[in-house]
């Protein structure tokens, strides 16, 4: 089987999971959208860190996400800027950790501060530690 023939089929995969996901959503199943989106998100990812030849790719894209994501929802959303909703998993997580943890606002947004730091840090060395 070519690569072509392969690639075709998991665009295909990826059309099917986008409309499941959106079917899904549609019936209020928000956590299960979620689930599929990320499922999604890692397949495509996965085409691009192949034809890169470069899987750092994947952790640079999670830890983009957790800096950047939520803020950027909430606002677009009127939410602020520390709201957490619960229709992703991550969402859940971060509502568990929230009563497990005395003052969690503090400590996500240093979690998202580091994400971003080293972001930019791999950014800045192309991933290899030097300038």
């Amino acid at each position: 089987m070519s690569a072509f023939v392969i690639v075709s089929i998991i665009l295909l995969g990826i059309i099917v999971l986008d409309a499941v996901g959106d079917g899904l959503r549609w019936v209020n199943k928000k956590v299960a959208h979620h689930v599929v989106e990320i499922i999604r998100e890692a397949i495509w990812l996965s085409l691009v860190a192949y034809f890169m030849q470069n899987w750092l790719i994947i952790p640079m894209y999670v830890l983009a996400r957790i800096a950047i994501f939520d803020p950027i929802i909430n606002l677009v959303a009127g939410k602020g800027l520390g709201y957490i909703g619960s229709s992703s998993v991550y969402d859940l997580a971060l509502k568990w950790f929230m009563v497990k943890v005395k003052n969690p606002g503090i400590i996500i947004w240093v979690v998202r501060a580091l994400a971003l730091i080293w972001w930019v840090a791999w950014i800045i060395t192309n991933a290899d530690g030097r300038f």
